[in-house]
């Protein structure tokens, strides 16, 4: 089922990247389909609609019926990101640093589950970096928690810690 979200996510990006035609939900419905086996869909018919409804409930898309029309959330894109393996780089580190109250302890936790996803590493107690490009989008994240304020995002040609960096990122460099 995990994949079948994932792969419904990355068709309403597709079409909203490519800008083909607008996606509509009666459209989305029937291209869903496809994403199922046929013993699937003896088994549980309408099992494709209510996965939509599954990934409206948990704010990953928003249908509006009246217009039918589907868009794609922040969350949704969050979970494309963190789904996605895509590394590649371009010799600049992304790096996060951040002075959190204790006050917003769980969307710390929240914060450090979601960049751990997209490729990032700790550092340090609160420095946390990453050379994959497709964390410069960690603002996502960041936006969704609410945690601008907190929050300083540096993109950096160099550093003084990049040997370190290397080594804390060997295995996932050398593919």
């Amino acid at each position: 089922m995990k994949t079948t979200t994932l792969k419904i996510l990355e068709e309403i990006s597709k079409f909203i990247d490519e800008i083909i035609e607008p996606i509509t939900y009666s459209g989305l419905r029937q291209r869903c389909r496809f994403y199922y086996t046929e013993s699937d869909l003896r088994r549980y018919p309408g099992w494709y609609h209510s996965n939509l409804e599954s990934m409206e409930r948990r704010k990953y898309i928003k249908i509006n019926r009246k217009n039918d029309s589907v868009v794609l959330t922040n969350k949704g894109k969050i979970k494309l990101l963190e789904n996605s393996d895509e590394n590649t780089t371009d010799g600049k580190w992304r790096m996060l640093s951040w002075d959190i109250p204790e006050d917003y302890k769980v969307k710390r936790q929240l914060l450090c589950r979601s960049i751990k996803r997209i490729g990032y590493k700790k550092v340090q107690k609160s420095l946390w970096a990453c050379p994959f490009a497709k964390a410069d989008q960690v603002n996502l994240i960041i936006e969704e928690l609410k945690l601008q304020k907190y929050i300083a995002y540096l993109r950096v040609d160099r550093t003084d810690i990049e040997k370190h960096l290397y080594r804390l990122f060997e295995k996932e460099l050398k593919r």
